[in-house]
């Protein structure tokens, strides 16, 4: 992953004590080694000034069986998967020297799964149904040590997850020509998160000789032992004077705050979706070679909690599902004696209750705030103008809108953008057979892939911009006369074009905004076995 920083300062002063930043607008003086200021900025992104170490390290292994019993007009298959993925990353977020916020994650999760399949026809074939059910179980742990310049806490905690579903679908086929295919799903879904282990450890805020004279742990500690778990969190805040806002000095700790440095109540909270998702198509073949359909699907993508918490919250941060109404029509076609098959399709997805994440303080918070709108097209297709070379290409539109937006989603407004979400996007690529004997055959194979630009977050942060861009990659091939060996080396990214993935932007609190980019070019050589 490569990393990218602009800082924004926001320290006057450059000496507090705890890491407080002065007169927030003020420029810190460039010449002062002390300073988050604008001379950290290397102007390379593949190079920081981080005083912390950046390092992702992962690993993921898993294993399936598939077994398939077939009875004649029916079968019944079971499908079992099991998949365990651990994790260590470390991320120096201000890119300074400074202790300004730098993370550490460990995570480590299991998954199991069992579906079964009951699959079969009737009525000499003019009726194909399946009935199935799936079971999902997933289990983990994530804990983040997060290190700011005013602060030391723990975020993440512990998930228990479970996910039952059944479902019909069923494909009537009324003429030679004509089908239609109704669905039903049932999904009962139950998310466990357990913040326990969200606490402060090192409030540096104690280190300021006015605010240790008031609260000798630290405001911080201070502000989580007199709202997490309160019965009446207001009534432990100073109502006005020079601390108003401020915790009282004298709170005791809650049931559920047993230490007193909880950032949000230490119990398990659960957030459960129990949901009917249909869903109907049919389709109508013109020709022998042209088929013409319609569908309609309605989805939902469940709720959960948010876990990075500071300085502390009354109860866990909790956000509801999040549902989607699709339609679709669309054109298939294969042409001149199938040498070109060209798809199209048109599509409309209506989304209520959408989660958008914004950022409060330091806190990345999902909210339901959004009711959007995705409408577009898309073009697809495959051409063979010869036997000895392969065309694909693709060609999508897309108009995404949010048409109502929640007072609690600012600074997203009816105007912004959708988040990784480009208008246009186009692909191609030529399969080229340039000689083909006795010793096997060699492929040429080119590719080209375009993007219209984006925002990479959700309030469209302007240092998440990415302009459109075009990638290019290339390979060749050489498969020997057995067929069993293939040897292939190519270039991706030909043109080294640097684009953002994704990012964060936390200008207010951390002063910096940093994104990850693609990878430059890069060649490869690979050698594939068929048997």
């Amino acid at each position: 992953m490569y990393f990218w920083n602009k800082i924004r300062v926001t320290d006057g002063s450059c000496g507090a004590p705890w890491g407080g930043f002065g007169v927030p607008g003020t420029l810190a003086p460039t010449g002062n080694p002390a300073c988050a200021s604008t001379r950290w900025i290397t102007g390379d992104i593949d190079t920081t000034w981080a005083g912390g170490v950046n390092r992702s390290d992962f690993d993921l292994w898993g294993t399936n069986l598939t077994l398939d019993y077939d009875f004649g007009d029916f079968s019944l298959k079971s499908i079992s998967a099991y998949r365990d993925q651990t994790s260590h990353m470390e991320y120096d977020f201000d890119g300074t020297p400074h202790t300004i916020l730098r993370i550490a994650s460990d995570i480590d999760v299991w998954q199991a799964s069992q579906e079964l399949q009951f699959t079969g026809s009737l009525m000499a074939g003019r009726v194909k149904f399946v009935l199935g059910g799936y079971y999902l179980k997933e289990k983990g742990t994530d804990y983040t040590p997060m290190e700011f310049g005013f602060a030391q806490f723990f975020s993440g905690g512990d998930i228990d997850n479970d996910s039952y579903a059944s479902y019909l679908k069923a494909t009537f086929n009324l003429t030679d020509r004509f089908s239609i295919t109704p669905g039903i799903r049932y999904t009962n879904e139950t998310k466990r998160f357990d913040p326990s282990v969200q606490t402060i450890f090192n409030d540096r805020s104690q280190l300021d000789p006015v605010l240790a004279s008031v609260y000798p742990q630290g405001a911080f500690v201070a502000f989580s032992q007199c709202l997490v778990g309160q019965a009446n969190p207001a009534a432990n805040l100073f109502p006005s004077g020079p601390l108003a806002g401020f915790p009282l000095p004298n709170c005791t700790p809650s049931a559920t705050n047993p230490g007193g440095n909880h950032t949000m109540p230490a119990i398990e909270v659960s957030a459960k979706a129990k949901e009917w998702t249909p869903a109907i198509s049919a389709d109508y073949k013109i020709t022998d070679n042209s088929l013409i359909y319609a569908s309609y699907s309605k989805g939902f993508k469940n709720g959960g909690f948010s876990q990075r918490i500071f300085p502390a919250e009354i109860a866990t941060p909790s956000f509801t599902p999040e549902f989607v109404e699709s339609y679709e029509i669309g054109l298939k076609n294969e042409l001149f004696n199938r040498r070109l098959r060209l798809n199209i399709a048109a599509f409309l997805s209506d989304y209520s209750d959408m989660q958008i994440t914004v950022n409060e303080g330091i806190a990345p918070k999902v909210r339901n705030a959004g009711a959007g709108r995705i409408k577009g097209f898309e073009v697809e297709g495959e051409a063979a103008p010869i036997d000895q070379v392969q065309l694909t290409f693709g060609v999508g539109y897309l108009d995404a809108y949010y048409t109502d937006i929640d007072l609690s989603a600012a600074p997203v407004t009816t105007d912004s953008k959708f988040a990784f979400v480009p208008k246009w996007a186009a692909s191609a690529a030529i399969n080229a057979d340039v000689y083909e004997g006795q010793a096997g055959k060699l492929t040429l194979r080119g590719d080209w892939s375009y993007q219209s630009d984006t925002f990479k977050d959700a309030v469209n942060s302007p240092q998440l911009f990415q302009p459109a861009y075009s990638v290019f990659g290339a390979s060749v091939s050489f498969t020997e006369k057995s067929d069993h060996f293939t040897v292939t080396g190519g270039v991706t990214n030909l043109t080294d074009k640097r684009y953002i993935q994704g990012g964060y932007v936390d200008l207010d609190i951390g002063g910096a905004a940093t994104a990850s980019f693609s990878r430059p070019r890069e060649w490869f050589l690979k050698l594939a076995y068929k048997y």
